[in-house]
């Protein structure tokens, strides 16, 4: 049978990142279907498997008890072929130096969610660094919006960690995927209210200071009021700066977060962080580019049937993001791969796009965007 077969990813799709790989270990976690995965990273100039991508690989290979093969860092090819099915318990990974506590979460959280009980996570690493999500933007914007979907995570961070030491350590009770209403998100509303957290770990208060100081201007520049709060992280054995501005919308939250790391972490996160923020309300999108994409693997999970409906609902998800970016066009083509859905997604690249996630045949058509 064709099910019998792995499912065969190309790696460079989608912009070749490690989501492709993350969401597949999630994927093939919740259904048991074996997969490969090559040309890993092959357009990228440190081309193949880095040591984060093989740790998630073997954590998430533990909860099923995968067979694994070709995890080892700079390898162009791994296959995963789970063995069992996921069960909740307790579980604690540690990740050492190789990378985010915060994407591991959130490709763990997947099939934990819809193990038939509560689990608990602890994992170790570096939960503030460039090119992911914060453990702040995890607690703040990712998890409240993970739970209008039916999704509830309860989550702790113990220490903050920054590259390249890590040494973070972050916390997450994760509850049965739970029913909930159709969740339909195409208007943000209007900006209520602007919070800027300034965070520092190892370096001086002042830093810190100086940081909210920086957004508080910049955001005042745009004609946009804000709240800062200043944060002195517990670390062991890492320091770096972590900035960090959360937009209240009437109908849903955006994170935007930059990350400088060592012992002299220069200025600019906070400018970064306003620059993201400022890039996200002069688009139309209700949800900002990172929560579009983080919103399709759940979305699809309820779409296929796996957290069963409260009765004459159809499963369906639609929202707007305020850009189509490669993430999301990778993640949706791997979860084709995987699960019986539908993923529409209207809009060019780069653009405001409208995004539906659906049973197959559920007969409800998205309108072509405005100018699209």
């Amino acid at each position: 049978m064709a099910e019998d077969l792995p499912i065969l990813i190309d790696g460079t799709q989608g912009g070749g990142g490690g989501q492709l790989l993350r969401t597949a270990l999630a994927l093939s976690c919740v259904t048991g279907r074996s997969f490969g995965i090559s040309r890993v990273r092959a357009a990228r100039i440190e081309r193949g498997l880095r040591p984060r991508h093989v740790e998630a690989a073997r954590a998430a290979a533990r909860l099923c008890d995968a067979e694994l093969s070709g995890d080892t860092v700079g390898g162009q090819r791994l296959s995963f072929a789970p063995r069992r099915p996921v069960t909740p318990g307790d579980w604690t990974f540690d990740l050492g130096t190789a990378g985010s506590a915060p994407l591991l979460l959130q490709t763990l959280c997947w099939p934990l969610s819809l193990a038939g009980g509560p689990s608990t996570l602890v994992i170790s690493g570096a939960t503030h660094q460039d090119h992911a999500p914060g453990f702040h933007d995890l607690a703040l914007v990712w998890a409240p919006a993970m739970a209008r979907l039916g999704f509830r995570f309860e989550l702790g961070l113990q220490a903050a960690g920054f590259q390249p030491e890590g040494g973070g350590v972050l916390t997450a009770r994760i509850e049965p995927a739970r029913p909930m209403p159709p969740f339909d998100l195409r208007h943000r509303g209007m900006l209520r209210e602007v919070e800027v957290l300034a965070m520092v770990g190892g370096l001086p208060w002042a830093d810190a200071v100086a940081e909210a100081t920086h957004a508080q201007k910049a955001l005042t520049a745009l004609g946009v009021a804000s709240e800062a709060e200043r944060l002195a992280l517990p670390v062991r054995g890492s320091r770096g700066r972590h900035t960090l501005v959360v937009a209240s919308f009437e109908r849903i939250k955006s994170g935007h977060g930059a990350t400088r790391a060592g012992e002299r972490a220069g200025e600019g996160a906070a400018a970064e962080a306003v620059a993201s923020f400022h890039d996200h309300i002069e688009r139309g999108g209700a949800v900002d580019a990172h929560l579009a994409d983080q919103l399709l693997l759940p979305a699809a999970l309820l779409a296929a049937g796996l957290v069963e409906p409260a009765p004459g609902v159809v499963p369906a998800t639609r929202y707007t993001a305020s850009a189509r970016t490669p993430h999301v066009d990778g993640t949706a083509a791997v979860i084709r791969r995987f699960l019986d859905v539908e993923v529409n997604i209207v809009g060019r690249p780069g653009e405001e796009a409208e995004i539906r996630v659906q049973p197959p045949g559920s007969g409800v058509e998205l309108l072509p965007l405005r100018g699209s």
